[in-house]
């Protein structure tokens, strides 16, 4: 869209260029035109007119002109004065007109001071384009009496004096008034600056808020997990084998078996609570989770897996690499820990949901790769949470592997890998 041109901007400036006044402003505009008359009356009442003597350039003598005939453009510029905040252009130029007729029969103080005020408050309510105009009027007006007086007179010193005279009659209210504006948009824009900042910092701190609440849902979460693998999988392999011994016939070496896995599952399951609660009550320190995964290593597995087997669970293993004996594959803590526990709840859940022929595979080569699955059973499983999927791909996933769980076939399969540091991708 083209810009509008300076004829198309000129109404706008000469009836606008202001802000909307408050009925607070507009009084004071009032009280502003009302002591600039009250100054310029008594100006012409200690006698401060006149100052242009002698003959008129139209042949008028100067001398015969009654002091009252001041008053007439005194009063007009005066009540102009009024709209000097809503239109300063159009104020401005009632003023210079009056200016001009109260120059051509003599001259007063009392209007360069209301001349004075009209150029201060356009500086300082006029709009960008008002400015320019009443800048490039005034130019005009010194450079054209200038010219005037240099060709009316041989004296290089008069037009001299002449243009020093207007400057600091017309340019020094314009300057001033400048000033002030400028100092009141640097403080405007300071105010936008701090209220700016004001917001940013409310925003920041919203933004923590959230952050911690994240930070407390994601410590929440951790908790569950691990509660759930400490508990849950304790009480349901003590469950199932208790349950398993029950059911079967009386066999006393396959009861006390049954008797010392159950007494191992619920020291394990002690020492592991105790482990979390140390963790829960520490400042933070490292090896304080190094306390709670000691007992939770692949290398422990065997009393899971026999556990298993008592509970009647017919279980076939490949294990190429001699995790489960305590080979040393320099496995990091946290993915022996997953091992661990990835391996003990999918076994717990294949006890408790499926059945029948059950598969572990252990192959460890650019990652570590756990696959179990059970040809599935006969009996309806139990409905479960799916707490215990939700914990497994946790864990695989924190360590940037992946996880999957779905049927196969009649059974279940469940298969994670876990990257191994220093593995080729």
């Amino acid at each position: 869209m083209d810009r509008p041109t300076l004829l198309q901007q000129l109404p706008a400036a000469l009836l606008g260029g202001g802000t909307s006044l408050r009925a607070a402003d507009r009084r004071l505009a009032w009280l502003d035109a009302v002591v600039v008359l009250a100054a310029g009356l008594a100006l012409h009442a200690l006698g401060q007119v006149g100052g242009v003597r002698g003959l008129h350039p139209f042949g008028i003598d100067l001398d015969s002109v009654p002091t009252w005939w001041h008053l007439v453009p005194l009063a007009l510029a005066a009540g102009a004065l009024v709209l000097k905040r809503r239109r300063p252009l159009a104020v401005q130029t009632v003023v210079a007109l009056c200016f001009g007729a109260d120059l051509l029969i003599g001259s007063s103080i009392a209007m360069v001071v209301v001349l004075w005020d009209a150029l201060f408050a356009g500086q300082l309510h006029g709009s960008p384009l008002a400015r320019r105009i009443a800048a490039g009027a005034v130019g005009l007006a010194i450079a054209a009496a200038v010219v005037a007086s240099a060709a009316a007179t041989s004296d290089p010193r008069t037009p001299l004096v002449l243009a020093l005279t207007l400057f600091a009659i017309v340019v020094t209210p314009m300057w001033w008034g400048s000033n002030v504006r400028q100092g009141s948009e640097l403080a405007d824009a300071a105010d936008d600056r701090a209220r700016l900042e004001r917001e940013r910092s409310s925003a920041l701190l919203r933004l923590a808020d959230a952050e911690r609440h994240d930070a407390v849902r994601a410590e929440r979460s951790a908790v569950a997990r691990d509660l759930h693998d400490v508990v849950a999988s304790h009480l349901s392999a003590i469950a199932l084998t208790s349950g398993a011994a029950l059911a079967g016939e009386h066999d006393p070496e396959r009861d006390r078996a049954a008797l010392r896995s159950v007494r191992a599952e619920s020291l394990a399951s002690l020492e592991d609570m105790r482990a979390m609660i140390r963790v829960l009550r520490s400042d933070g320190d490292p090896g304080d989770a190094e306390d709670l995964t000691a007992a939770s290593r692949a290398a422990n597995l065997g009393p899971v897996l026999e556990q298993v087997r008592l509970a009647g669970l017919p279980l076939r293993i490949d294990d190429p690499g001699g995790l489960l004996d305590g080979a040393d594959l320099s496995l990091p803590v946290a993915v022996d820990h997953a091992v661990y526990r990835i391996v003990r709840e999918s076994l717990t859940n294949v006890l408790k949901h499926g059945g029948g022929q059950t598969h572990l595979r252990l192959v460890s080569g650019d990652a570590l790769e756990i696959e179990v699955t059970d040809a599935g059973a006969a009996k309806e499983p139990e409905a479960g949470t799916g707490t215990g999927l939700v914990s497994m791909r946790e864990r695989a996933e924190a360590l940037g592997g992946a996880f999957e769980a779905g049927p196969d076939g009649p059974g279940w399969r469940v298969r994670a890998i876990l990257p191994l540091p220093g593995a080729s991708a």
